[in-house]
């Protein structure tokens, strides 16, 4: 008890330091292609598509990926925890394979004028933490391809708030594929191979070998995402690619399911909630304590593959009452010389900095770490990195290959004339 009384007092502190910053000018930003928050009170970002049974909090487990011709929508929402008022508006930029900007005009692949006021916001209701919640429906473009998303404040351009990724597919060409286990021995109870063909037959490319850009994504992540892989075999008479490796090139370490807590209610105790304290200015949540399961047997558990859903378990009206709450992380270790231990999952963007690093207490023999986050149902897992930025999700998780994860294909082409990369083939995949 002692520990959450002067942690919500720092909270107090903080609060107060952060409005006087949201006073100050802004200075100019630079545009990340990638996503990412400018402003830390730009919070709980969603870009996920409209599925037929309409908006649903599940639905923001789709990852931003549309198809050209479907005319499916993509929904983008966010939370401003800056109790001024803000107007914000939206800008759409097409990106070649590498996420870097093409050289495309924006009337080839927008039908309209490339700025989109966000005109629908709501404020919070009964939250102890007060926000406005913007959402907009992004408008259809006309080409295949990468595209970013960018949300700025004030009619500035310059003063940017948030950067989103999304994809949207033209299939030109035939992907199939299928996981099983690494050809590797040694790494069979460790990882997953993705094998897959892809079949151009009514597609026109000249040097199939070397001008397609065709890469391998886990669960959504571009952290988690292979280098450009040239075929393993080209059959130019049927038109066929095979991508069947022999050195590890379509190969993933298959992690472990994630773990998860519910934490849609401050009312009661929900899956993996220990305890719930009720602050003045913000509640917190306690997570049972949790340690390493480095050498335990793997267990198929469902999961949401790193995502969160917002909701609130009380109303169902997570966009406007779900509040935003102090989530105590507690991991049971022994403290690791010379490597930082970190929290991580979708809610931070797959980012590691200072929010989701934890810190060793010796008294309690545990990492810790205090998260602000929105009501809702949360993924993530354990991580260190070592002096050299090594990355081991498996050092505190362990591997299987019996892990359920999610793979994209992705086949992108720049066809002769050109002007920049289309995406030409998509494919998802749900490991075994």
């Amino acid at each position: 008890m002692k520990k959450i009384i002067i942690f919500l007092l720092l909270i107090s502190v903080s609060v107060f330091a952060q409005k006087k910053k949201n006073r100050d000018t802004y200075e100019s930003k630079q545009i990340i292609y990638d996503n990412h928050n400018y402003e830390p009170y730009i919070r709980t970002v969603q870009l996920y598509p409209i599925l037929n049974s309409g908006k649903s909090p599940q639905a923001s487990l789709n990852p931003p990926v549309v198809k050209l011709q479907d005319n499916q929508p993509l929904m983008l929402e966010f939370d401003c925890l800056n109790p001024e008022y803000q107007s914000f508006r939206v800008k759409i930029y097409h990106c070649n394979a590498d996420w870097k900007p093409s050289v495309l005009n924006e009337i080839e692949y927008l039908p309209e004028f490339n700025d989109f006021p966000i005109n629908d916001y709501k404020n919070s209701f009964a939250t102890k933490v007060q926000y406005n919640h913007f959402i907009i429906e992004l408008p259809h473009v006309k080409v295949s391809g990468n595209y970013i998303v960018m949300v700025y404040k004030n009619r500035n351009e310059d003063d940017i708030v948030l950067t989103r990724k999304f994809m949207v597919y033209d299939n030109r060409v035939n992907v199939g594929g299928r996981t099983s286990y690494p050809n590797n021995a040694q790494k069979r109870m460790t990882h997953q191979q993705v094998n897959f063909g892809i079949n151009y037959g009514n597609y026109e490319i000249i040097d199939p070998k070397q001008d397609l850009k065709v890469m391998i994504r886990q669960n959504y992540r571009d952290d988690k995402m292979t280098k450009p892989l040239i075929p393993f075999m080209v059959d130019t008479y049927n038109k066929k690619l095979d991508y069947q490796f022999f050195d590890g090139e379509n190969q993933f370490e298959g992690g472990n399911e994630f773990r998860m807590f519910d934490g849609r209610s401050t009312l009661q105790k929900l899956v993996n909630i220990s305890k719930v304290f009720q602050g003045e200015k913000e509640s917190v949540i306690e997570i049972y304590p949790e340690k390493s399961q480095n050498r335990m047997a793997y267990v198929a558990v469902n999961d949401f593959n790193g995502q969160f859903v917002i909701d609130n378990y009380e109303t169902n009206r997570g966009d406007t009452e779900s509040d935003y709450v102090r989530v105590s992380f507690f991991l049971k270790s022994d403290s690791l010389e010379n490597k930082k231990v970190y929290v991580n999952g979708a809610f931070n963007d797959w980012r590691l900095d200072e929010k989701n690093l934890m810190h060793y207490v010796p008294e309690n023999q545990a990492y810790e770490v205090f998260i602000q986050l929105k009501q809702g149902i949360y993924n993530y897992n354990y991580l260190t990195v070592d002096k050299q930025g090594k990355i081991s999700e498996s050092e505190f998780e362990n591997t299987h290959s019996q892990t359920e994860n999610a793979y994209e294909i992705l086949v992108y082409h720049r066809s002769i004339g050109a002007r920049a990369d289309a995406l030409v083939g998509y494919s998802l995949l749900k490991s075994q």
